[in-house]
C-alpha cells in the first residue's frame, strides 16, 4: 500500500469495505454449509487475486497515461480479495476453534487453555511468515535484485502455492446449528428457528444476529477496532509520509525492514503471551495491547513533525505495534473462541466486522481529512496535498481508551453468565471474591 501511495491507501480502503460486507452478510454461510476447511481454501484463492493484482498494477508505468490501468487493477483486487479475505478469517477462526475443542478433548484439559495457547502458536508461525516475506523485499530492493513488480510476483506464487495446500489439511465437520438454535430458543421465548428459510438466513446473518443478541459482543468492539485504527494509521500515514522524510526513504526500501521489525515483534510475543495466558488470564494481555497501540498514535500528538523523528522513535512505534498485534493476532481470537463458543462463525465473523469497518474507515480518513493551511496539524503529504491528522489520531486514541473498559465490562458478562449456568445446572452460587479470580479466565474479577 506504501509503495502505491494513494492508489494503495484507497485500495487498502475498499478491501476493507468487501472485507466487511462479507463477514456482514455471506462468509457464515459459506463456512456453515462448506465447512471451515474447504472455506478457508475457498477464501484463500480469491485472495490470490488480491495479490495478484498488486503485480499487475506495478507492471505499468508510474506515470498519468497508465493511472487508470494502476487504478483499475488495485481497486479490483481489492474487491475481491476483500470477500475472499472476509472467507478466510471466518473459516480460520472456526477451524481454530474446532482445533482447540479437540486438542482440550484429546488432552482433557481446559478448552480456554487450549485456547490460549493454540493461539500463540498459531500467530507466531502466521507472523513469522510474515516476517520472512517482508525482509525478503528488503532484501531484494536493497541489493537491486528485484524490481517490486517482481516482488510482487514472487509474492504471487507463494500465495497460489500456499492455496494448493489447503486441501491437504485435516477437515473437520461442519458446525451444527442446534447449540445456536436452542440458545435462540431461550431468549426469544421458545421462538421456532428450524424452518428451512430460517436456518439459511441465521446462517447469512450469523454475525449480525450475534452482535445485536450477545450483551457481550458490543463491549468487545474497541478491542477490534483499536486494531483496525492503528493499523491503517501505521500503513498509510506512518509507512507513506513519515517514514520517507524521516529516513530519507523517497522509494520505500526501509518499510520492509520496519513491517519485518512489528511482524518479528509480534511472532515472539505470541508465543509469550500464549505461555502466560493460562496463569495470568487473556485479560492482562489484551489491556496491555490496547495501552500499545495508544502508543503508537500518541507520539505523534506530542510531535507532529515528521523530521524530528528518526531510528530510535521509529523502533519504539513500530515495537509498540507488534506488541499490540501479537494480542489481536493470539490472545483476542482465543477470548473470542471462549466467549462464543456457542456461534464460532459468528464470532470470527465479528472480528472481522469490527476490525474491518475500523480498518476501512480510517485508510480513507488518512486521505479525506483535508486542510487549507499549514499548520502543526495540517500536514502536506508528499503529493502536496495538506491533510488534518489531528482527528484521525484523536479517533485511533478514543478507540484505545474504549478498548478497555469494553473489555471490562465484557468479562464481567461472560463471568455472571458462567455463574448462572453454575446455578442452573444445579450448583451453589460462589460468593467468594478468591474463587472469583480463580476462575475467571479473563483475569479480572467480576
Amino acid at each position: 500500500s506504501a509503495r502505491l501511495g494513494s492508489t494503495g491507501a484507497w485500495q487498502s480502503g475498499i478491501l476493507y469495505i468487501f472485507y466487511t460486507s462479507s463477514a456482514l452478510l455471506g462468509a457464515t454461510y459459506i463456512v456453515k454449509q462448506t465447512g471451515s476447511r474447504n472455506a478457508l481454501f475457498l477464501g484463500m484463492l480469491m485472495y490470490c487475486f488480491y495479490v495478484a493484482c498488486f503485480w499487475v498494477a506495478t507492471l505499468f508505468p508510474n506515470d498519468k497515461e497508465h493511472e487508470a490501468q494502476r487504478v483499475s487493477a488495485a481497486y479490483i483486487g481489492a474487491a475481491i480479495g476483500g470477500i475472499g479475505a472476509g472467507f478466510l478469517w471466518t473459516a480460520q477462526g472456526a477451524y481454530f476453534a474446532q482445533s482447540a475443542e479437540d486438542h482440550a478433548r484429546r488432552l482433557r484439559g481446559p478448552v480456554s487453555a487450549s485456547t490460549a495457547s493454540l493461539a500463540g502458536v498459531f500467530a507466531f508461525f502466521y507472523l513469522g511468515e510474515e516476517v520472512a516475506l517482508r525482509l525478503l523485499s528488503s532484501f531484494l530492493l536493497e541489493f537491486r535484485i528485484a524490481s517490486w513488480s517482481a516482488i510482487f510476483g514472487i509474492y504471487t506464487a507463494v500465495t497460489v502455492l500456499s492455496t494448493l495446500a489447503i486441501p491437504c489439511v485435516h477437515n473437520y465437520p461442519k458446525t451444527t446449528m442446534n447449540d445456536v438454535v436452542e440458545r435462540n430458543e431461550d431468549e426469544q421465548d421458545g421462538a421456532e428457528q428450524t424452518t428451512t428459510i430460517s436456518a439459511i438466513f441465521y446462517k447469512v446473518s450469523a454475525a449480525l444476529q450475534l452482535l445485536v443478541n450477545d450483551r457481550k459482543m458490543k463491549w468487545m468492539i474497541g478491542l477490534n477496532a483499536v486494531f483496525g485504527f492503528t493499523a491503517s494509521f501505521l500503513n498509510s500515514y506512518v509507512n507513506g509520509q513519515v517514514v520517507p522524510v524521516a529516513l530519507d526513504d523517497p522509494d520505500s526500501k526501509y518499510i520492509g525492514v520496519l513491517s519485518s521489525w512489528v511482524s518479528t515483534v509480534a511472532a515472539a510475543m505470541s508465543l509469550v503471551f500464549g505461555r502466560l495466558a493460562p496463569r495470568t488470564g487473556k485479560g492482562p494481555i489484551l489491556i496491555l495491547g490496547a495501552v500499545c497501540f495508544f502508543l503508537v498514535v500518541f507520539p505523534f500528538v506530542v510531535q507532529p513533525d515528521a523530521t524530528q523523528y528518526g531510528w530510535t522513535a521509529l523502533i519504539f512505534i513500530y515495537t509498540m505495534h507488534g506488541f499490540g498485534r501479537s494480542t489481536f493476532e493470539g490472545t483476542l481470537k482465543a477470548t473470542f473462541a471462549d466467549y462464543f463458543s456457542y456461534e464460532k462463525e459468528g464470532a470470527f465473523a465479528n472480528i472481522i466486522l469490527q476490525n474491518g469497518l475500523s480498518g476501512a474507515i480510517g485508510y480513507i480518513l488518512t486521505f479525506s481529512l483535508l486542510c487549507d493551511t499549514p499548520s502543526r496539524y495540517c500536514i502536506e503529504y508528499k503529493n502536496g496535498t495538506l491533510h488534518d491528522v489531528l482527528t484521525f489520531e484523536l479517533i485511533a486514541i478514543a478507540s484505545a481508551i474504549t478498548a478497555v473498559f469494553g473489555y471490562l465490562r465484557a468479562s464481567v458478562i461472560f463471568q455472571q453468565e458462567r455463574e448462572e449456568e453454575h446455578v442452573s445446572d444445579g450448583g451453589e452460587p460462589n460468593n467468594d471474591t478468591t474463587m472469583l479470580l480463580e476462575q475467571n479466565d479473563a483475569g479480572v474479577s467480576a
